[in-house]
């Protein structure tokens, strides 16, 4: 018994280690990530005056793909756990406590360094933007642009 759930132990790991460089994105320095579908469209562009520059944590963010797989990997685990009603018993609570940990494992993987960065347009307009940050340094006093998309705006070089 102990050998089949050292065995199982060992896929399971080995699945999620295997699947996990898919799910990172790495950004390069210097670069800025925009998603596919930013592609082709047009941005209204402000020169903008940095007022202020400070370090936040974008928190990660919660989906069914880490409650899920938490959910599943603690039932599997818990499966292995005595007989009958007691075996039920240990695969529900592995259930569950697997999502709460898949999904804490989840949020802390996306949670990312952000800067949050106060401008001025040259009409006098003051902007707060807060966006991830992609290795620029920003200091106050230069000039910079701030691209607008919609309701997005993101500071850039």
């Amino acid at each position: 018994m102990y050998k089949t759930i050292v065995r199982y132990t060992h896929a399971v790991a080995l699945a999620g280690l295997v699947s996990l460089p898919g799910c990172v994105m790495e950004e390069q320095q210097g670069y800025a990530s925009y998603p596919r579908a930013v592609r082709g469209q047009a941005m209204q562009v402000y020169e903008v005056q940095i007022l202020q520059v400070r370090p936040v944590v974008l928190r990660g963010e919660s989906s069914i793909v880490g409650v899920g797989a938490g959910a599943v990997t603690g039932g599997v685990l818990g499966s292995f756990v005595g007989k009958g009603k007691a075996n039920t018993l240990a695969t529900v609570g592995g259930a569950i406590a697997g999502g709460f940990a898949g999904d804490a494992i989840e949020r802390q993987a996306t949670t990312k360094r952000g800067l949050e960065i106060t401008v001025r347009t040259q009409s006098g307009q003051t902007w707060s933007v807060v966006q991830n940050n992609h290795g620029e340094n920003f200091y106050p006093g230069e000039w910079v642009r701030m691209l607008v998309n919609g309701d997005t705006r993101t500071i850039t070089r």
